[in-house]
């Protein structure tokens, strides 16, 4: 598939994937099924949702390390940013290097451009927060999370899904 069919699908799932209402009880949900799907698969995964003001959810699965901890931090930085899914962001930047421009004056050691970001947006607000993934490749993470989200919301964890590579 190419980046652009995947750009359109996550241009998409964003649109689609907005909750009624959200409060730690959404984000446990989310955050302890993304773990699940990654101990099914036997892979070191650190798993982070986030209001922009506060930790809602935090879990790993066996190997999952610092570094992955690092990176989901990172991650949601980036959604709060540019208000998007950071492997949308990866896409749309295409070859440019992964990291912020030195115009944006912000610091790039605290932004991490790589997938595995996805924006939590609340019907009548916006984006509120992100639920994050770090430990599979950056399309996975993305996929994972993304499930997630439409589980949670009562849909097809298929529905909206980035086909296989």
């Amino acid at each position: 598939m190419s980046a652009e069919s995947d750009l359109k699908t996550i241009i998409g799932q964003e649109s689609e994937f907005v909750f009624e209402r959200f409060n730690e009880d959404v984000a446990f949900s989310i955050g302890a099924r993304v773990r699940e799907a990654a101990k099914a698969l036997g892979k070191g995964v650190a798993v982070g949702v986030y209001l922009w003001d506060r930790t809602l959810f935090y879990g790993t699965t066996t190997g999952a390390t610092a570094v992955n901890t690092a990176w989901i931090e990172r991650k949601a930085k980036l959604t709060r940013l540019i208000l998007k899914s950071s492997y949308r962001f990866v896409l749309e930047r295409g070859d440019k290097p992964r990291v912020l421009e030195p115009n944006w004056a912000l610091d790039i050691k605290d932004y991490a451009i790589a997938g595995g970001s996805f924006p939590i947006s609340v019907k009548g607000i916006g984006i509120v927060g992100a639920a994050v993934a770090s430990g599979l490749h950056e399309r996975d993470d993305h996929e994972i999370v993304r499930a997630a989200i439409a589980t949670e919301l009562g849909k097809d964890p298929a529905s909206l899904a980035l086909p296989p590579l």
